[in-house]
């Protein structure tokens, strides 16, 4: 048995768990779960928004599943007047190689609940997502991790579930049809999930920080996808929090399966590797059309499946 969301935090750059406030009078031991934090999101360009109070200011993030944890800008963290310290962070993404500085969170507070202060990642100015200057920074998964967490696009909102989780406890409490996939091991609390497509297993990600999906240029050539075709397939441009953007190929592949949803004929990107390890992302053109159900404790996703078919 477990209690959900009474420990603030999973490890993010070597945090560990810290206990929210002393005050707090959720019900943690009784069997089942329980609405804790309900975030509105509003989405924008396809990913989805919302606003956290830091220092009793708004900022406005990106509910960004594929991010290790909590992400402010560098002009977010001076606007905050929060402090940093002289380590540097490396991480491969989209633009290439994102370089972060460290810095502390104090005062936050999502839906109304404090999460402890804490070290964060702080992206420079550099980074294409931070030089727009459109969103103040990311929130991850070292928070959403720690709860059971229901993403509701279709009704502009996500929920944080606490309580206490017992092996009788049904998961997810929905009455309509929905499928289950395992969720792979991942030491950042990543949600990676196996699909198939065009027959083929692939690692992916589900990255609601990322407006389309992707595969990784080597998956496509696995499943056969020239040089050639991709030449003179339709192109996009990726941004990300990496220093530049990227080129993508759109591709048009027989199939995916993600659990028991199969989707005939989806457009996806075709990319450089997105991500270190893993083959595709599954981004908010799917993860934003239906019911998704994170469960970390469990190891398991569930998704709905009387939506549109979405890719």
């Amino acid at each position: 048995m477990r209690r959900l969301g009474k420990l603030v935090l999973a490890a993010l750059v070597g945090l560990a768990g810290c206990a929210t406030s002393g005050g707090d009078d959720f019900d943690y031991e009784t069997c089942g779960v329980r609405p804790r934090i309900v975030i509105p999101v509003e989405m924008r360009g396809n990913v989805p928004l919302m606003i956290a109070m830091v220092k009793q200011r708004p900022a406005t993030l990106i509910l960004d599943t594929g991010a290790d944890g909590v992400v402010l800008t560098e002009a977010a963290l001076q606007r905050f007047d929060l402090k940093t310290d002289s380590r540097i962070i490396s991480s491969n993404g989209i633009g290439g190689q994102s370089r972060y500085f460290a810095g502390n969170m104090q005062d936050l507070t999502v839906g109304g609940v404090a999460v402890p202060d804490h070290q964060i990642s702080v992206l420079p100015n550099s980074s294409v997502l931070a030089s727009r200057g459109m969103v103040d920074g990311l929130f991850g998964v070292s928070v959403l991790s720690v709860f059971e967490t229901e993403l509701d696009m279709p009704r502009n909102r996500v929920t944080l579930y606490a309580g206490h989780l017992c092996p009788q406890t049904v998961l997810p409490p929905w009455t309509t049809p929905y499928t289950s996939l395992d969720i792979e091991d991942s030491p950042k609390h990543k949600f990676l999930v196996k699909v198939r497509l065009d027959g083929r297993e692939l690692t992916a990600l589900l990255d609601t920080g990322s407006a389309v999906s992707l595969v990784s240029t080597p998956a496509a050539s696995g499943l056969g996808v020239s040089d050639a075709e991709l030449a003179q397939a339709p192109k996009a441009t990726l941004a990300g929090t990496g220093p530049n953007t990227a080129a993508a190929s759109l591709h048009v592949f027989h199939a995916i399966a993600i659990g028991d949803i199969v989707i005939d004929a989806p457009r996806i990107l075709v990319a450089a590797q997105p991500v270190a390890g893993i083959d595709m992302v599954i981004g908010s053109d799917f993860l934003g059309h239906r019911r998704v159900w994170l469960s970390w404790a469990r190891r398991k996703v569930f998704i709905e499946r009387a939506v549109p078919a979405g890719l």
